[in-house]
């Protein structure tokens, strides 16, 4: 046998050897979570809210709508609704649309925007709605075709307005 092909791979072996078995710096202390009850998972589950992270918008401009007509206002045509809406509705923007014509004031109420509309001689069957929580920064739309209501909202937002719910309720009812 060579000796000196046999020394090198000695030595890089015991090189190794040492340096993997060698003690470890232990600075880190082990710490017990802060509590040992696992969060719930559900994602289901109704909440009073979500968070927002990004910033919110200023809907004070819309507080001079309050008793108007959306008409007047322009109100669906006032940034960012407008193309928050659109994105909001996607397709369904045209069906709201024509669901949105014979429209009573606008109401504000605890800081929440509401307004509805209906189809020229097909209220109480095609209607569309708007509610705007200025607040939290979330928009919110139904709209009901041949009494069938389906709801939108920004977010995914699970907690709608009560306003938009009682509006719902009045075709389930029928």
């Amino acid at each position: 046998m060579n000796f000196g092909k046999i020394m090198p791979s000695l030595l890089v072996t015991a090189m190794y050897t040492v340096a993997c078995t060698g003690t470890a710096v232990k600075n880190h202390k082990h710490k017990p979570p802060d509590s040992i009850a696992a969060l719930p998972t559900d994602t289901m589950i109704v909440g009073e809210d979500n968070v927002n992270p990004g910033q919110l918008t200023s809907w004070s401009q819309l507080l001079n709508y309050n008793g108007k007509y959306a008409d007047e206002t322009n109100l669906l045509g006032t940034e960012p609704l407008a193309s928050r809406l659109k994105q909001l509705l996607g397709k369904a923007e045209k069906t709201f649309l024509e669901r949105y014509q014979v429209i009573p004031p606008v109401e504000i109420k605890d800081g929440i925007l509401y307004n509805e509309g209906c189809k020229p001689h097909y209220c109480l069957s095609d209607e569309a709605v708007i509610a705007i929580d200025m607040n939290r920064d979330v928009i919110y739309a139904g709209i009901a075709v041949d009494s069938v209501v389906t709801l939108y909202s920004e977010n995914s937002e699970a907690v709608f307005p009560q306003k938009l719910l009682q509006w719902k309720q009045k075709f389930e009812q029928r």
